[in-house]
């Protein structure tokens, strides 16, 4: 097929252009085809690359979740991605521009719908947890940007020569360059909300596209592709496009494809990203550098000390070092360790690290420290001096007093109890709330520094709140008065209100005539603290403050009732 205008290449130039892809089994009309199969790609092969592409984006995700490194390696495999990649090369490469924006077309969709699944995915995970495979694609250097290189070189010769020699190349091509699976990363980190995740795997995927096309388009102008016509073949695929972005966007670039030097702008465009890529790339591989020459420095001095060391930790990050040793011997020799190593350390890293060494002792220590125990113990007399409780006890209310939350209800009583190799407990009594764990707390420190000694309290709350029921639920109310009703046989400053339904009417040995009589057994009815009267249902109180006399006593309730008047 004739060449453009404006194609046309210098014949030295063309002649080893042809010789090289002699070189490699790639005949002129394997190039023609080639570009002519890239320009007539039919629309019917869109669903199967869709569908292989989400396929390659679960089976990576869910790899990279589950650090198993062959499931990734399936997924790199699956994908397609590389196609409309090497596509858009070659569209720079001859100068198409229909070529080459529907491939970036291609490119720029199948990256929105991979990140966009991968992080609705992540989503629905169980658990999150930055593993091996995740790890290893959020930290790019330019060791990555190399690999890509080799990697891009290999793409664009196993599609420009095509066939069952080249299937293992293919194939550990799709290995060797990641596509699919830092994309998943950048969706798992934006599923995550972990930015450093998603951006360092964003880095490596811009690197590596870009070191794809770059020298995807260096390939192919070095096997002469810029030589084969491409007008014909574009005005009978623009044809058939219906009107549209695509269409109008590619009628325009035409013109800047066309120019006899255009394939220089095109070669610059990959060049300029890649070029912004590599600055980052680089600093992290000087990053990396430096941990691997630190780190091996450090662990070099661990070695050279004396076979002491129980245990050890480094860590080395960028900006930080850390060192934790324990070893055997005096605290005096580990602070001598400490200090060199922090010289030795500072001297490599370039900054100051911090350095621990603890100290365990070994037999000869401990034998060196009882020694010298031994040598200067002199007999020591102990004088045991008894609390003055009485002091102790004004001390205590007063410190109460002062330190008594208002909003608990009133203090009614207190006590001071000496547990067994325990601080001392007061134990609080007070009609109201609960003061629960943290009040308690407060209050136990505020009395501590009162009385400069540690006190813990221990809270005694009594409802405030009446304990009612109707006739019927004697038993259930009678369960829940007894507690209450027994502080006030406990402690002496409680009154208790009790009202009983009346018995009337009921038949010989009824409910209610049997709770009575379990009622009349509790210890706190022997106390003239306690008035028994007759109601309309049960009812319990416990307060501060005495009860009004009962005005009747209850049929049943005589014993009760004369022992409260008692």
């Amino acid at each position: 097929m004739d060449q453009d205008p404006g194609r046309e290449t210098p014949a030295a130039g063309a002649a080893l252009q042809d010789r090289i892809a002699a070189a490699l089994g790639i005949e002129p009309e394997a190039r023609e085809a080639l570009v002519r199969s890239m320009l007539e790609r039919s629309a019917r092969g869109a669903a199967g690359y869709w569908l292989q592409l989400f396929l390659a984006m679960g089976i990576a995700s869910l790899g990279l979740v589950l650090g198993s490194g062959a499931v990734v390696i399936g997924a790199m495999l699956i994908s397609p991605l590389m196609g409309p990649i090497v596509e858009l090369g070659m569209g720079l490469a001859i100068g198409s521009p229909f070529l080459a924006l529907r491939s970036f077309t291609r490119v720029a969709f199948s990256v929105v719908m991979v990140v966009t699944s991968a992080a609705v995915l992540t989503l629905t995970l169980p658990f999150y947890e930055v593993t091996s495979e995740i790890a290893a694609r959020t930290s790019p250097t330019a060791l990555d940007l190399l690999i890509a290189i080799f990697c891009a070189i290999a793409a664009a010769y196993t599609t420009a020569r095509p066939g069952s020699d080249t299937t293992s190349t293919a194939a550990g091509t799709a290995i060797g360059i990641a596509l699919v699976p830092p994309l998943c990363v950048v969706g798992y980190g934006i599923g995550t909300r972990v930015k450093s995740i998603a951006s360092g795997a964003a880095l490596l995927f811009t690197a590596n596209l870009c070191a794809i096309l770059l020298f995807a388009i260096l390939c192919f102008l070095l096997l002469g592709y810029s030589a084969v016509s491409t007008a014909e073949l574009e005005h009978e695929e623009l044809a058939k496009q219906k009107p549209g972005a695509i269409r109008r966007v590619a009628r325009a670039l035409q013109v800047f494809f066309g120019l006899r030097h255009g394939w220089i702008f095109r070669v610059l465009m990959p060049l300029a990203l890649l070029g912004a890529v590599y600055l980052p790339l680089r600093e992290a591989l000087a990053r990396v550098s430096w941990q691997v020459r630190v780190r091996t420095a450090i662990l070099r001095m661990l070695d050279a000390l004396p076979q002491s060391t129980v245990r050890s930790s480094v860590s080395v990050d960028h900006g930080s070092v850390a060192v934790r040793l324990v070893t055997l011997g005096r605290a005096d020799e580990a602070e001598r360790i400490e200090d060199d190593l922090r010289d030795k350390i500072a001297a490599v890293a370039g900054m100051t690290p911090k350095v621990d060494v603890i100290a365990v002792l070994d037999a000869s220590a401990l034998e060196e420290v009882a020694a010298s125990v031994r040598a200067s113990s002199k007999p020591i007399d102990v004088v045991r001096r008894e609390p003055d409780l009485v002091l102790l006890r004004q001390e205590l209310t007063g410190s109460l007093v002062g330190a008594w939350p208002h909003a608990a209800g009133p203090l009614v009583a207190w006590r001071l109890r000496f547990p067994e190799n325990e601080p001392a407990v007061v134990e609080v009594v007070h009609v109201g709330p609960a003061l629960g764990a943290p009040a308690a707390d407060l209050l136990g420190r505020a009395l501590s520094r009162e009385l400069g000694a540690e006190v813990a309290v221990q809270d005694r709350a009594i409802p405030r709140d009446p304990i009612v029921a109707e006739p019927a639920g004697g038993w259930l109310w009678l369960q829940e008065a007894r507690p209450a009703l027994a502080w006030v046989d406990d402690v002496e400053a409680l009154h208790g209100c009790v009202e009983v339904p009346t018995t009337v009417g009921e038949k010989p040995g009824g409910e209610i005539a049997a709770v009575l009589a379990a009622l009349r057994s509790l210890p706190a009815l022997r106390s003239d603290r306690v008035r028994v009267r007759e109601g309309a249902q049960w009812e319990a109180v416990v307060s501060a403050t005495p009860c009004a006399p009962p005005e009747t006593a209850p049929a049943d309730a005589g014993a009760p009732a004369d022992a409260g008047a008692r």
